[in-house]
């Protein structure tokens, strides 16, 4: 029968009851049959009748034996309820029934955890090791994944396993030299989260959930009990309350211990780390919540420490110790989370992970260049989801001397599609940059983003002025201008001038060839180009090796002269016309059939070359096409100048100059 939402419940007492009356009239059943059998056939009188007493007699005795066993398991997972004198649960006479312990209707599955308890218990983990072992503890494991198809037969698996097997599953299962040691713990972690995340309909459970959560006798007991909340995918307030308790509460009060835990068996099989401390941050993993709340609690209310100290105190034990590496990544990823950066949309972050977000931000500029390899990727998802707060953290134009807070600055000017939770300072904006620069992933992501944060705000700003110039389009040009020269100085104060270049001519050439297929430019790479460019024409004003490196490798690549005024010009162009600002009509040659804007300059190039012949170069065919496009340009005054003031507040160094003026302060 499928599982309902009316009352369900035993009164172990009454069933006890009828199991000795029941065993009472099976005893006098027997004893009847036999005593009247023997007469009977005495007097040479067949005894079907009695054969079939027998039977009932017989019948009587198993069911004894069935509700016996239901006794033992209905006091088993009753133990906590105020029907069992316990404290947990609700009381059942409000549902009428005096005595009687609620729990869910459907048993078969109960009976079945029951047997597979016993099997772990007894024999599969604690007798024999293996392989003839491991196989039958992994086949029995996979039936152990199937009660989470009802969670409250998963609770009372876990109601009926010896603590001492629970807490210890990750290192059982590993001794017994299981080739399928990650899929088993994944198996039992199924079933123990489903139980978990299920209402609390077995009582005993409850003590069950406390257990999890308690601290642990020692390291490795800890570590393994980690290791099996984090297969269970348990609920954040169950992660935060377990990480807590096992290592991070004693982490803040006393961070310089050695954590190391994991046994080289276990961390093998499973992929998980030997310091508890990474495994703490392990378990919080992909659990945002869980992640904010273990942060904020952290040490109790002993602990004084800031959020943002408490997030130090991991960067600096995982610089010091010989598991550093464990810790810096799995640290990296809980940031991750705690700041929501892969689950909520840029520009619209939530107030608790911003203000996480923002801590997280400040902790990783602190150390700059120092942050640990392995959790430099993180910082850069981190970057690419908070892409508003670290473009605007360039911005000179307005509070320069601004301090990073989580309001506003006096004075300062909000801009149209820009909207920041928190506010950088120029300092932090530089230095957080420092911590993903040179990781190709993570670099290659973040300028993906500013890419098309930076041609959505233009190309929306264009729009706004070409129904009341208000200048927007300057402003956030002025403020991807401060930023990419800020930008620029970090990259080369990490990768070395002639690196950062280098890196740059490659970013430049990938994005040039990726901007035409079939004749049709698509937004993204345009985008991805127009960043480029911005960033190039701070290289170009500011490096003494630009015209020896990049115009070198780039022309070697492309065969093409490098004439970053005009392809910037153009881009701004561009983004106007596309918004609507007032000009007259471009000459049809200008604008390109398949996207209805103005053409690109990289598809002037592609046309030239097309339409060369003979004698005349591409070059030169070049030229007269953007002829044509220069006196459009020059015909539309208001225009004209527009591109003009955006392209040079896009490719100023004013704001690394005046960086760099106040480091020297």
């Amino acid at each position: 029968m499928a599982p309902t939402p009316e009352f369900c419940g035993i009164a172990p007492d009454g069933m006890g009851a009828l199991a000795t009356s029941l065993r009472g009239a099976a005893d006098r059943l027997t004893a009847f049959s036999r005593e009247f059998e023997g007469r009977l056939r005495q007097n040479g009188i067949d005894t079907p009748a009695l054969r079939e007493i027998r039977e009932i007699a017989h019948w009587g005795g198993l069911q004894v034996s069935m509700l016996r066993r239901r006794i033992e398991l209905i006091n088993a997972l009753g133990a906590g309820a105020p029907e069992l004198g316990g404290t947990a649960g609700t009381t059942s006479t409000a549902a009428g029934g005096q005595g009687l312990v609620r729990l869910p209707d459907e048993l078969k599955d109960f009976d079945r955890a029951q047997e597979l308890v016993k099997l772990y218990n007894e024999a599969l983990l604690v007798s024999h090791h293996g392989d003839p072992q491991a196989r039958r503890a992994h086949s029995y494991a996979e039936e152990v994944a199937e009660l989470a198809g009802n969670p409250q037969a998963a609770a009372a698996f876990f109601v009926l396993l010896s603590p001492k097997v629970r807490d210890g599953l990750p290192n059982l299962i590993a001794n017994t030299g299981s080739k399928t040691a990650k899929q088993d713990l994944a198996a039992f972690g199924k079933a123990l989260g489903a139980a978990l995340r299920a209402p609390a309909l077995v009582p005993a459970f409850a003590k069950v959930r406390d257990d999890l959560v308690r601290p642990a006798d020692n390291k490795p007991a800890a570590w393994n009990r980690l290791a099996l909340l984090k297969a269970a995918n348990a609920p954040s307030s169950v992660r935060s309350a377990a990480a807590r308790t096992l290592v991070l509460d004693d982490f803040a009060k006393n961070p310089r211990q050695d954590w190391r835990a994991g046994g080289p068996a276990e961390t093998k099989k499973y992929g998980l780390p030997t310091d508890l401390v990474a495994m703490g941050l392990e378990v919080l993993d992909g659990d945002g919540a869980a992640v904010r709340d273990a942060f904020s609690k952290m040490g109790g209310a002993g602990v004084t420490l800031s959020q943002a100290d408490k997030m130090k105190l991991f960067l600096d034990h995982a610089k010091r110790a010989g598991t550093g590496d464990e810790v810096a990544g799995a640290f990296g990823r809980a940031l991750e989370a705690g700041t929501e950066a892969t689950t909520e949309k840029a520009g619209q972050h939530s107030q608790e992970a911003a203000a996480f977000a923002f801590d997280a931000i400040r902790t990783a500029a602190a150390f700059g260049t120092d942050l640990p390899i392995p959790a430099k990727d993180s910082m850069g998802v981190i970057a690419q989801s908070y892409v508003h707060e670290v473009v605007s953290g360039g911005r000179f134009d307005r509070a320069a001397d601004r301090v990073s807070s989580m309001s506003p600055p006096e004075h300062w000017k909000s801009l149209p599609g820009v909207t920041p939770a928190f506010y950088l300072s120029p300092e932090d904006t530089s230095q957080f940059t420092k911590t993903f620069v040179g990781e190709d992933k993570a670099s290659n992501a973040f300028n993906s983003a500013v890419a098309r944060f930076r041609h959505d705000t233009l190309l929306s700003t264009a729009r706004l002025d070409a129904r009341s110039d208000d200048n927007h389009f300057r402003d956030i040009s002025m403020m991807f201008g401060d930023f990419s020269s800020i930008a620029f100085r970090a990259t080369v104060d990490v990768l070395g001038e002639k690196d950062a270049i280098a890196d740059l001519a490659r970013d430049f050439t990938k994005n040039t060839a990726g901007l035409m297929l079939g004749g049709v430019a698509f937004v993204q790479p345009a985008a991805d180009m127009g960043w480029e460019l911005a960033q190039a024409y701070i290289f170009s004003s500011a490096s003494d090796l630009w015209a020896d490196s990049f115009k070198t490798q780039v022309e070697a690549v492309t065969e093409e002269r490098i004439d970053l005024v005009k392809r910037m010009k153009y881009e701004m162009a561009s983004l106007l016309h596309g918004g609507g600002y007032p000009a007259s009509e471009p000459p049809e040659e200008l604008v390109s059939t398949a996207t209805g804007v103005l053409k690109t300059y990289d598809e002037f190039v592609a046309e030239a070359k097309r339409e060369a012949a003979g004698d005349k170069k591409w070059e030169q065919v070049l030229q007269k096409k953007l002829d044509v496009y220069e006196n459009w340009m020059d015909s539309n005054e208001k225009l004209d100048s527009k591109i003009e003031n955006s392209s040079r507040v896009q490719t100023s160094d004013l704001a690394e100059n005046l960086l760099k003026a106040r480091s020297r302060e």
